[in-house]
């Protein structure tokens, strides 16, 4: 276990060690979870990342026309 603190503008410092072995870097993305007490962090890979986002242009510009499951 990795213990940091939050600064005063809410950020907090993920150690060196996890970032390494995520490949998490300054332009990574995370998806941040509340489960009652506990907050998880999650990298979004840039696949999933590239996905939503086509997604979110297609509903935007109105290319989606119809939901498929």
């Amino acid at each position: 276990m990795e213990i940091t603190k939050i600064s005063s503008k809410g950020q907090i410092v993920i150690p060196s060690k996890i970032r390494t072995e995520l490949k998490i870097n300054d332009h990574s993305l995370l998806a941040l979870e509340k489960v009652d007490n506990v907050v998880i962090i999650k990298k979004i890979e840039d696949e999933l990342f590239n996905k939503i986002k086509k997604s979110l242009e297609d509903v935007k510009y109105g290319r989606l026309k119809e939901w498929k499951k």
